[in-house]
């Protein structure tokens, strides 16, 4: 039986139309167009998920329409910060913009919020809804999945930056950080998680873009504030109603009754002429956007707004915030607050601090560098790794908790390739004079890995097995036990002693965390930092006492002493001293501060404060197990004195045959006449250990 084929049953598309119809449409670009104008003509805003729900009108909130369209895939601006007050519309920029690359199939992207339930609640409460009123955005997602949604072009993930798994082999050329000040500074021991997710985007090089959005928090260590400082720092400008002179609406110039006072000629400015204030140029109106940065990166672009720029009708009123403003003026407790959420600004509060240049004054002239002094009896050491270096700083610690920098060293290595470390090894394995010539070792050194923790790790395992453990090191006087601690600062805000007992997180030879331990201790910053800034503060007291009265100080109270070297007053750069600290020494060694409102320690983003983590550190590792300095008895400290700064006898003086404890976990030996040692270990470009005789 044959089957007879009507020639009308099937139509067959010209096939050479087809195929020319599908290149035309894959090789023809979308139509150049701004975040602004596609929110403009698609974005609803669901009812519940705004204020006013509905179409959306960029003219309704002029101040967003120039930084939503720096994200536009044709602008040439990389990077967009906003610190902004509280609810000014910030997240919505965010929204239109995803939906905009959704919707032009540009690229994958990311969302980052700072934790699990903030990116679900932005998905589910913010951006789903406002898929959900617009049909044709919607069919363009292949499934749906809460946190990662395919569309034609990439995916858009959804994730939380406190988790270093979230950033893993995601790749992205569109980026956005909300809430970024809530980011953890140091995510898996690799750095700000806000850098990290930057470089989610850096193989697109300068076709990826960063949208970050923030209230900024404490002042110093606020990241949005130093990417607004960082790009062309941008205030909107307005004119006054009644005179037209051109200015930014000032806190200062807000008065009680919910007016401003024109800046030009003091005009009352009224809180109904905002909207014909607000529009921008080109859009009917006169505001625009003014950089104040003319350094800054041309891709780099920044903003500032408060609440006084918000719509009116959406947001507080200028009288709300003119109340708002007299209460915290009222109530210390309610200024943060003030100026984190109404002010956009980050808010400096009450600090412990210390000025760079006035602790220098208190380097002691004649006390030079690499030699021990008179008192400091047991020798520390304190190790923080950056990327293409180690920093050393070795403390001497003598009776009453008293203690002396002795060397600051930096050595050129590779973090990342255990080879490297053998410049290292051999500054901790060697030897300083004293002032009678005796060659003291490190007792402890305290070694922390921070971003390349697993091949620190690895070192420490090599030279001593366990983290805490000791090794055999050669001296002129014999051998020393030396124990190798790895070490973290512990993140809380305070804490409550300065030892913690060891984390697991062993490594093994494919640097991969793995179940057994060697041990990392814990580091109680806070405490110690205290403690630092506590002895410099009494120690400047002393000093300007003395001054006033005319008097001698008592330099043998102070608590923690530096070497002065030759005393120059200033550092010559061509004729340095070997004596004295590096230039920089004292600059990092108080580049941060204690926020009183904030409870935290606070490093300024971008500051280098080297010089103070080794300082606690090597403090940190006199009071670990293995010297437990603040327990030494006292007639260990006699043997010490004994050993290391003998008393000079005269020729008919008895000469003394006690023997007491040696250093904690040293070994006895008889005293021998000191020999002149091989030269200490140097690392490139640092001056000799020796440095100068007393």
């Amino acid at each position: 039986m044959s089957l007879d084929l009507i020639a009308h049953d099937v139509v067959l598309a010209d096939p050479q139309r087809v195929v020319c119809s599908a290149w035309e449409k894959a090789w023809t670009l979308p139509p150049r167009q701004t975040v602004s104008e596609w929110a403009d003509a698609n974005r609803i805003i669901a009812k519940g998920a705004g204020a006013e729900p509905g179409e959306w009108r960029t003219a309704r909130n002029p101040i967003l329409r120039e930084i939503m369209d720096c994200l536009s895939d044709h602008s040439p601006v990389r990077i967009v910060d906003f610190m902004k007050s509280a609810q000014i519309g910030a997240t919505e920029i965010g929204i239109n913009w995803t939906g905009y690359v959704v919707d032009r199939g540009s690229d994958s992207m990311i969302v980052a919020q700072p934790v699990k339930d903030l990116a679900r609640s932005w998905v589910l409460s913010k951006f789903d809804p406002a898929v959900q009123e617009m049909p044709e955005l919607r069919a363009k997602f292949a499934a749906d999945n809460t946190l990662e949604k395919h569309f034609p072009g990439g995916t858009l993930w959804a994730i939380w930056a406190n988790s270093s798994n979230q950033l893993r082999q995601r790749t992205a050329r569109y980026i956005f950080m909300d809430e970024v000040d809530e980011y953890p500074k140091d995510l898996g021991g690799q750095g700000p998680a806000d850098q990290q997710l930057e470089a989610r985007a850096s193989s697109y090089g300068d076709r990826g873009k960063v949208y970050r959005a923030c209230t900024p928090t404490i002042a110093g260590a606020s990241a949005i504030e130093a990417g607004y400082q960082a790009g062309d720092m941008c205030v909107y400008v307005v004119q006054c109603p009644e005179c037209g002179g051109e200015q930014t609406l000032d806190v200062e110039r807000l008065q009680p009754d919910g007016t401003f006072a024109c800046e030009v000629s003091g005009c009352v400015i009224h809180e109904h002429h905002k909207d014909t204030m607000l529009a921008e140029q080109g859009f009917g109106g006169t505001a625009y956007w003014k950089p104040t940065n003319p350094a800054a990166d041309p891709y780099h672009r920044s903003f500032h707004a408060w609440a006084a720029y918000a719509p009116l009708g959406l947001g507080p009123s200028w009288k709300d915030l003119a109340d708002a403003k007299a209460e915290a003026d009222r109530d210390p407790n309610k200024m943060a607050g003030f100026y984190n959420l109404k002010l956009g600004l980050p808010f400096e509060g009450e600090r412990q601090q210390q000025d760079s240049e006035e602790v220098a004054k208190l380097a002691e002239p004649g006390v030079h560098r690499g030699i021990v002094p008179p008192g400091g009896l047991v020798l520390t050491a304190g190790v923080d790794f950056q990327h293409d270096r180690a920093e050393i700083q070795v403390v001497a610690t003598g009776r009453g908790q008293r203690r002396w920098v002795v060397d600051y060293a930096v050595i050129d290595l590779d973090p990342t390739i255990l080879e490297t470390y053998d410049a290292l090894d051999e500054y901790l394995k060697g030897t300083w004079r004293t002032a009678k010539g005796i060659e003291m070792g490190i007792s402890a050194a305290a070694l922390d890995g921070g971003n390349w923790t697993e091949t620190v790790a690895q070192f420490v395992k090599k030279v001593v097995g366990n983290s805490g453990s000791n090794r055999m090191i050669e001296t002129p006087l014999g051998f020393i036990k030396q124990a190798v601690y790895l070490v973290r600062g512990r993140a809380e805000k305070k804490s409550d002693r300065a030892v913690y007992r060891p984390a697991k997180t062993e490594v093994n030879n494919r640097e991969k965390t793995v179940a057994r331990s060697i041990g990392v201790w814990g580091v109680g910053t806070s405490v110690l930092k205290h403690m630092v800034y506590g002895w410099m503060t009494a120690a400047l007291g002393a000093k300007d006492e003395a001054e006033r009265e005319g008097a001698d100080e008592n330099l043998s109270v102070r608590m923690l002493r530096f070497p002065g070297g030759r005393g120059d007053e200033v550092h010559d750069p061509l004729n340095p001293d070997p004596g004295a600290l590096p230039a920089r020494y004292f600059k990092g060694l108080t580049v941060e501060y204690f926020d009183q409102d904030a409870g935290a320690w606070i490093k300024p983003k971008g500051a280098r404060n080297e010089e103070l983590d080794t300082v606690v550190y090597a403090i940190w590792a006199s009071l670990a197990p293995a010297v437990k300095a603040d327990v030494i008895r006292d007639s260990q400290w006699a043997a010490l004195e004994e050993q290391y700064h003998p008393v000079s006898h005269g020729l008919f003086d008895q000469p003394s045959d006690s023997r007491e404890t040696l250093v904690p976990g040293s070994t006895p030996v008889a005293p021998v006449k000191p020999q002149a040692p091989a030269a200490p270990p140097r690392s490139a470009g640092i001056a000799a250990r020796d440095g100068w005789g007393f």
